[in-house]
């Protein structure tokens, strides 16, 4: 039986992609890499990581340091930052109907926290666990599961990426993908999740189908 639902937080929970857009363009022109602009971005969405690197000219070692850098200058924006429509009211029903909230995000904890202190949501989110790794999610959720004591079939990831998906899979946990965040439905398709969801409430329905169909 599932009893909690682990969320991605950029794209996922938090409508943040502007804000993102802007510092990267900061430190891409720092650093003499491309930009991401109105007409690229939606073509960008449809690439894998490597890809987009390659295409923006982004070396993919400076990756990390790159995460590192937009994570730290993003402390000073939360405030601009808002929900993805229907987030709130999905929040609220899961815990509604007895599930336990987690936050698993290469965002930085403190980002995190002082986004949901925003918007008075910190009673809504039970843990957070990050990780400033693009490709360490996998990492990430067996250390989340080892220090909670969850065990894989009691919990469902939802995330809005293809390595989101990945990372799953190798772990072994049911995701959830959903479409208003950063990859296209194809490469959502190409990564294989157990589910895609087109709207957030979406995101409920499918856990409580899942739960019923364990017992």
């Amino acid at each position: 039986m599932i009893t909690h639902v682990v969320f991605d937080f950029d794209g996922t929970l938090a409508d943040s992609k502007e804000v993102v857009i802007r510092l990267y363009n900061e430190l891409a022109e720092k650093h003499h890499y491309g930009k991401l602009t109105a007409d690229n971005v939606e073509e960008l969405r449809g690439l894998s990581i490597l890809e987009r690197c390659k295409r923006l000219k982004v070396p993919p070692y400076r990756l990390p340091s790159l995460v590192v850098q937009v994570g730290r200058s993003l402390r000073a924006a939360m405030h601009l930052i808002e929900f993805n429509a229907g987030i709130p009211e999905l929040l609220k029903e899961l815990r509604d109907r007895g599930l336990h909230i987690l936050i698993l995000s290469s965002n930085r904890e403190e980002n995190i926290r002082a986004f949901l202190r925003n918007h008075s949501a910190e009673n809504l989110v039970e843990g957070i666990h990050c990780s400033s790794s693009l490709f360490g999610k996998a990492r990430l959720l067996r250390a989340m599961m080892k220090r909670t004591g969850l065990q894989r079939e009691h919990f469902v990831y939802v995330g809005d990426e293809q390595r989101d998906i990945a990372a799953c899979r190798e772990v072994g946990v049911k995701v959830i993908a959903v479409r208003w965040g950063a990859d296209t439905l194809e490469l959502l398709r190409q990564a294989g999740p157990d589910h895609i969801a087109e709207r957030p409430m979406e995101v409920a329905e499918c856990v409580s189908r899942w739960s019923a169909q364990a017992r």
